[in-house]
């Protein structure tokens, strides 16, 4: 409990940081939504579990005709997500409330689409990651995904081999972040759903950023920016190779 306590004093606290609230870094942050989206249609009903403030959340029905229901346990974050969704037009839409993805809510009615985005990564083990990824099935219509968009140790160990040779120091997940083992992940028994696909979205992203521009940074002794160029640069490309801590695993339930 005294674990759970301090991350969410962590959240509670970043509340205040609007776009920033979820992560400093604002292209991942790009990269997140616009995969997310490419999985979206006009016309479903979705849960956001972990919604922060509701930045992807308004995002979505901005540009979709939706219907949105999300929940996270900061209640300073919830409050921030209404502040925010007060001042947008709609094509779709969307409720916030207070629910923890260890305790969700009793929500009437299944979802086409359920959505986490660096959610899960906040539990404190393995088993607790996997009781919440078979919870969030069970609130799948027949034939619905689950959008898990987590960070991968794995992927996160790919860009540390790069960065190490070309002379960098290894990254290391934050202190509140437990990132996903692939293969305990591959071999998660889901009821009535299945693992169907697990896209590699922020490959070249995370080798432009956390190798090329890192590595370019530290010629000039300087901090590598978020916002450098070629950064920027990841936005207008494919994703290339299997680098990268964000994944998206899609779950299907079955028909």
């Amino acid at each position: 409990m005294q674990e759970r306590d301090q991350v969410l004093d962590f959240w509670n606290g970043r509340a205040e940081l609007v776009e920033r609230a979820g992560t400093n870094d604002l292209v991942a942050k790009k990269l997140e939504i616009a995969n997310i989206a490419r999985h979206i249609d006009d016309g479903m009903r979705i849960l956001e579990v972990g919604c922060g403030n509701g930045i992807t959340a308004i995002e979505l029905a901005k540009r979709y005709q939706v219907e949105i229901v999300a929940v996270d346990f900061s209640e300073e974050m919830i409050k921030a997500a209404r502040h925010l969704l007060s001042g947008e037009t709609l094509k779709g839409s969307v409720e916030f409330f207070v629910g923890d993805v260890r305790e969700l809510p009793d929500i009437q009615g299944a979802f086409d689409a359920v959505l986490t985005e660096r959610v899960l990564i906040n539990l404190p083990d393995w088993e607790a990651q996997a009781q919440a990824i078979r919870d969030i099935a069970t609130y799948l219509a027949p034939g619905g995904r689950y959008l898990m968009c987590e960070n991968s140790m794995d992927g996160l160990e790919a860009v540390n081999d790069l960065r190490e040779a070309a002379g960098l120091k290894r990254i290391l997940p934050p202190w509140h972040n437990q990132y996903f083992d692939e293969q305990k992940l591959r071999q998660l028994e889901v009821p009535d759903t299945t693992l169907a696909a697990v896209e590699a979205y922020s490959s070249t992203y995370y080798f432009l950023s956390r190798v090329v521009n890192a590595w370019l940074a530290a010629q000039e002794g300087k901090e590598p920016a978020y916002d450098a160029p070629v950064n920027q640069l990841a936005l207008a490309l494919p994703p290339m190779g299997d680098f990268g801590q964000g994944k998206l695993w899609i779950w299907q339930k079955r028909k």
